[in-house]
């Protein structure tokens, strides 16, 4: 761990030096055209032609903030409805169609607003802004399509009632605020959610979803007088008006400790402490995007990114006061919240624990009272470190709608702009005022969610056999022998049809033999670095992921900026030559039903078992980002050149599988249960390995294919399916993974077993098979845009094939699957395990 340690410490070192160097390449928000049409609607266009793609991002002022106690919830079960169907785009063509053209969308509903978006290769445009326009006018909202959506939303509660921290942050929050609505659960209470009526949300879509209330961001590869020209004539004649206020009600000061206890089937002690935090209007709030580095880190100001808590840096106060503890700061409209979180063994300390949170910040009052060089020196290496993480922020067309739209909704677009000046501007005395003011022992809310004394029960898996296939005919996979580069190190390039998106990468090798592969791209001033090692196991270096892209593998994550590149190479190279695997088991029988569900799934494959002892060695480098390849290769090969490579893994089949269900038992009651599928399936390069992914889009994609809408949009018996094909190289397999309310399990057990025996009975039509081609092909270009998601592509054709993937080449492939190959498959497709994971019975 003291490796791991210094590469940290040598990004921290290196970040002191690099303030006036932060901004060089990159998506430049302020470069943005914002134009207000006579209806109000706000217009924000960024045109960045690197990538042949588009990101439409529509945000509404309304969200939890805007609801009365009894109708909770409504905002967010609007969003959800506004995916379903509308006069130009019925039966859930709102979201199908943007598969079909190789698109991703997404949504959310906060406190302040409620946003949809949306990334598709540049054509789509057009289709992108008709969506949004009909969904602000012309939503279909039949009272059934009502009912079955309250059963989804409800799933999708339960789900995150699966996680104490989840529970524990409703009840804090709402302990912390007493008057203004920023208390309300986003979701909803279950009893509001529950009763909620049509009319209601009628009312509050008219009331709420018109041009007035809207801001609408594209960014990607457009011409803005295009991009106006399109909008004006989709939105021009709607009807606006004001938009929605603010709630009247404001927060009284608090003035004394809050506490909240809570008992459950939880395995160790969760808290957390919050205490009020400034808007992103207030003038405190770049002081305190400061205090937060100081005291433990940060991960800038997209809510998009943040995922509900920062890690402490292992050096900082926080970090130092008590193991895994995260901070949030979430950028919003009115005075909002800062939270610190983390957990203890089921016998922890509380009172210890709270006294080091509160010893952490005296420890930073103690550096800002004391002023002089220290303090002066502390709070540049935290502007720098803020600086540094905005620039993280925004790395994708998406990210860059995302961030325009988010703040403008919430008319902080100069705010935003102007967020690295007002860093930079901050000074010591700023700071203390500010922790003086916010962070006091009689301002924070306590919260502890700690387990409950009770019988652990169950944890037997029982199996129920059906009829065997052998698998009969399931190519033998690819050959890992092939990953090599190119005679003598040269480099060359990959793919013939580079242009078709935008970059083209580079291969070269190490004089050990190892692959390097380099993608430059002018999105962001930042770099990524991947190391693959050999070994399916967590190190503690960097974002470390077990299991991708490869099963079998680990990939070691860097987001650096370019002159940081350096010294982390040296400390990488130090930590993997001092880094030994201690011999651990893969499986086990795990608490969380979605941990249980997977381990299951490699139980079934064989792919559990010992992870032997030894050194980590590199099986492949990648470099993504603004770099120069002429620079990073040199030094790629003087740091890593002469450290020994990792042998290919095994060319190592898994189990087939077999037609079989399967009922797991937990140890502790969970709110949702787990369902899955799985089968085996043929690897990568394999003959047949498209018919079987294409076969999948049919059955299953997101929230859509012949099962999501089956079950998801007609009767919301869940809120969201994950589909995927992984493999190990070698073979490949598909898996579902359900999140159940365990009521419904039953049910949707049923409706997977019918929906795989109606792929045989009524067997997929050509042009649901033109769809998934379309689709596939679409995600090629529009899939990978920041510099993790370019090197997590890279990385996986590589492992996977041997070879880099062009556009000509994926669309050839796909174009030889015929209708015929599809429904040749489906026999061995549909003959797969059905796996539950379910409570200990009562």
């Amino acid at each position: 761990m003291r490796a791991a340690s210094r590469v940290r410490q040598t990004l921290l070192v290196l970040a002191v030096f690099l303030w006036p160097n932060l901004a060089a390449a990159g998506l430049d928000l302020t470069a943005a055209t914002v134009e207000r049409l006579d209806n109000g609607l706000t217009v924000l266009v960024l045109e960045e032609p690197a990538f042949p793609l588009v990101s439409v991002q529509m945000l509404y002022r309304v969200g939890a903030k805007h609801e009365a106690l009894g109708a909770t919830g409504l905002a967010h079960f609007l969003e959800h409805m506004a995916f379903r169907s509308s006069e130009n785009f019925p039966d859930t063509q709102l979201v199908s169609s943007i598969y079909a053209a190789g698109g991703e969308w997404h949504g959310y509903t906060w406190l302040d607003q409620t946003t949809y978006f949306a990334t598709a290769p540049r054509e789509q445009l057009d289709l992108l802004l008709r969506i949004e326009a009909d969904r602000m006018t012309r939503l279909l909202i039949p009272e059934a399509d009502v009912k079955a959506e309250i059963g989804a939303v409800l799933a999708e509660m339960h789900g995150y009632e699966n996680d104490p921290m989840a529970v524990l942050q409703d009840h804090v929050l709402y302990v912390s605020f007493l008057a203004h609505p920023y208390r309300n659960n986003t979701i909803g209470w279950e009893s509001d959610v529950a009763g909620i009526r049509h009319a209601e949300v009628v009312e509050f879509y008219k009331r709420h979803y018109q041009p007035g209330n809207a801001v609408l961001a594209v960014v990607g590869d457009v011409r803005t007088a295009d991009v106006i020209q399109r909008v004006q004539r989709l939105f021009g004649s709607f009807e606006g008006r004001a938009a929605t206020p603010d709630p009247r009600t404001l927060e009284p000061p608090q003035q004394g400790e809050r506490r909240v206890g809570l008992s459950g089937p939880v395995e160790a002690k969760h808290f957390k402490i919050a205490w009020r935090a400034p808007s992103v209007h207030s003038p405190d709030f770049a002081s305190f995007l400061l205090l937060q580095e100081m005291l433990a880190g940060g991960s800038g100001v997209s809510f998009l990114q943040n995922d509900w808590g920062t890690p402490a840096r292992a050096d900082s106060p926080l970090g130092r006061a008590a193991e895994h503890i995260t901070t949030w700061f979430p950028p919003s409209d009115q005075d909002y919240i800062f939270m610190v979180s983390g957990t203890l063994p089921a016998d922890g300390d509380e009172r210890a624990l709270e006294t080091a949170v509160q010893e952490s910040l005296a420890e930073l009052d103690t550096v800002l009272s004391a002023g002089g060089p220290g303090a002066e020196q502390a709070l540049q290496r935290a502007r720098t470190a803020v600086a540094r993480e905005l620039l993280f922020d925004v790395e994708t067309t998406e990210d860059a709608a995302h961030q325009l739209a988010f703040f403008g909704g919430m008319d902080a677009l100069a705010a935003l702009n102007g967020l690295p000046a007002a860093v930079h501007a901050a000074q010591v005395a700023d700071l203390k005022r500010v922790l003086d003011s916010w962070l006091q022992p009689w301002q924070r809310t306590i919260g502890w969610y700690v387990p409950r004394n009770s019988e652990a029960a169950g944890g037997a898996a029982v199996a129920r056999p059906g009829p065997v296939n052998d698998g009969a005919g399931i190519g033998a996979g690819s050959d890992l022998g092939r990953r090599e580069a190119a005679p003598g190190g040269k480099t060359r390039m990959a793919g013939k049809a580079a242009g078709r998106v935008a970059l083209g990468a580079t291969i070269s090798q190490l004089r050990n033999g190892v692959p390097l592969i380099m993608q430059p791209s002018p999105l962001s001033p930042t770099v990524l670095l991947k190391v693959v090692v050999d070994g399916d196991v967590a190190l503690g270096l960097g974002d470390s992921r077990p299991g991708e892209p490869l099963d079998g593998v680990t990939s070691l994550d860097f987001q650096l900026l370019p002159d940081e590149l350096e010294g982390t190479a040296t400390g990488l190279r130090e930590a993997l030559e001092e880094y030994r695997v201690e011999a651990q088991e893969t499986a086990g029988s795990a608490s969380d039903p979605g941990e249980r569900l997977h381990a299951h799934f490699g139980d079934l494959l064989g792919l559990s078992g010992q992870v032997p002892a030894g050194p980590v060695r590199p099986l492949l480098f990648v470099v993504s980002g603004d770099f120069d390849p002429d620079v990073v290769q040199p030094l790629l090969q003087s740091t890593f050149g002469g450290m020994p490579p990792a042998r290919a893994p095994a060319p190592r089949g898994v189990n087939q599988t077999v037609r079989l269900e399967l009922e797991s038992i937990l140890e502790r009651p969970v709110a949702q249960e787990r369902l899955g599928y799985l089968v085996r399936a043929p690897g990568p390069a394999a003959p047949g390995a498209a018919a079987w992914r294409m076969a999948l889009y049919i059955l299953s994609h997101g929230y859509e294919g012949r099962l999501g809408k089956e079950a998801i949009s007609r009767r919301g018996l869940v809120y969201y399916i994950d589909s995927a094909y992984r493999s190990n190289g070698v073979d490949g397999w598909i898996t579902l993974d359900i999140g159940v309310d365990p009521a419904q399990l039953p049910a949707m057990r049923d409706l997977l077993r019918s929906e795989l025996e109606r792929l045989q009975q009524e067997p997929p039509s050509q042009a649901e098979i033109e769809e998934a081609r379309r689709h596939l092909l679409g995600r090629f270009v529009s899939a990978a845009q920041s510099n993790a998601e370019l090197a997590d592509r890279l990385s996986r054709e590589w492992l996977w094939y041997g070879e880099l993937v062009d556009y000509e080449t994926l669309s050839a492939a796909l174009g030889h699957v015929t209708r015929e190959d599809v429904l040749a498959i489906l026999p061995e497709f549909t003959a797969g395990a059905v796996i539950a994971v379910r409570n200990p019975m009562p």
